[in-house]
């Protein structure tokens, strides 16, 4: 059962009319915003309005999210609830994490089951992955986010984050904390030692709890010494010994040579990587093919399985 205008709690001020004022600080309205934006800096026709809002929406004894909000305008007829200075905690049902919001404006629809954010929108993990956009809408049935806005995420630490990125458009299944950047996509991964590693692909999953993130389509990554392209990247980030998997159309630079293969692992701040199938190396002067090979890249040494070659002299 879906719990949401009956369970307004903490109400401090409520006036039948939109033809009543309160007075004091509580008769100013929010600070009016440009554009087709939630808030019009218009009189409303409210039914009553609300200061030190609380509510929350079930379904079947499980908490889907819980809203805060300073000031909230209940507009019976239209079925919806204006929202100022809106705060939220939704509930991952897959990870038992919390993940919370923050908006300047904020609009819950009751029989759409959809609340609409906007003004400095925030979307922060448990691990600290901070997202920041303009607009963005929660739908309850799907218990999704979506945007079809610029997308900025960094962290785990926000203030001196490891891992940021950006794309354009967002969709966000909070249950699994999988959140999908649709187009556009760039990202940046400082490693352990010096130099970072630079991502851009068509779109990219990024999944706050497993600290793991995936590019898919055009991929084309930079490190210090070693670039590649592929059609899927994989990027591991919780463990100590991080690591890279590269599949589809694999193909790989690295001091003057050029491998491909169908998939690819490296140890992101190791010496190895690790071609397999059809996996091919050419230099200078020499071909080399096998079912697997291995590229020491601290003494320059290659092992091969399955070995066959050629050279140009």
């Amino acid at each position: 059962m879906i719990v949401l205008s009956t369970l307004w709690a903490l109400l401090l001020l409520v006036w039948p009319s939109s033809t009543h004022q309160p007075s004091g600080e509580e008769s100013r309205t929010p600070e009016s915003k440009t554009g087709e934006g939630l808030y019009k800096s218009v009189s409303t026709k409210a039914n009553f309005g609300l200061a030190g809002v609380r509510y929350y929406e079930s379904s079947q004894g499980v908490k889907h999210w819980h809203i805060e909000s300073k000031f909230a305008e209940l507009h019976r007829k239209e079925n919806y609830a204006f929202l100022t200075d809106v705060k939220a905690e939704f509930f991952a049902k897959n990870t038992g994490n919390v993940v919370t919001t923050q908006s300047d404006y904020g609009r819950s629809w009751d029989d759409k089951n959809i609340i609409e954010l906007e003004g400095h929108v925030t979307i922060q993990s448990k691990k600290g992955y901070l997202f920041e956009m303009d607009k963005m809408n929660y739908n309850s049935t799907h218990h999704e986010f979506t945007s079809e806005d610029f997308v900025r995420m960094k962290g785990p630490n926000v203030s001196k984050p490891s891992m940021s990125l950006s794309g354009l458009g967002l969709q966000a299944d909070i249950n699994r904390e999988e959140f999908l950047l649709k187009k556009k996509v760039s990202a940046e991964r400082k490693m352990k030692g010096a130099g970072a590693l630079k991502i851009v692909s068509d779109s990219g999953q990024f999944f706050t709890h497993e600290s793991r993130s995936v590019f898919m389509g055009n991929v084309n990554a930079r490190m210090p010494s070693t670039s590649i392209t592929c059609d899927v990247f994989e990027l591991s980030m919780d463990q100590d010994d991080e690591t890279v998997a590269a599949s589809g159309n694999v193909f790989l630079k690295n001091r003057g040579r050029i491998a491909s293969a169908e998939s690819a692992l490296i140890e992101l701040n190791g010496t190895e990587i690790i071609l397999e199938g059809r996996a091919r190396i050419d230099s200078e002067d020499n071909r080399i093919e096998g079912r697997r090979i291995k590229i020491y890249t601290d003494d320059d040494r290659i092992e091969v399985d399955e070995a066959s070659g050629s050279s140009k002299q």
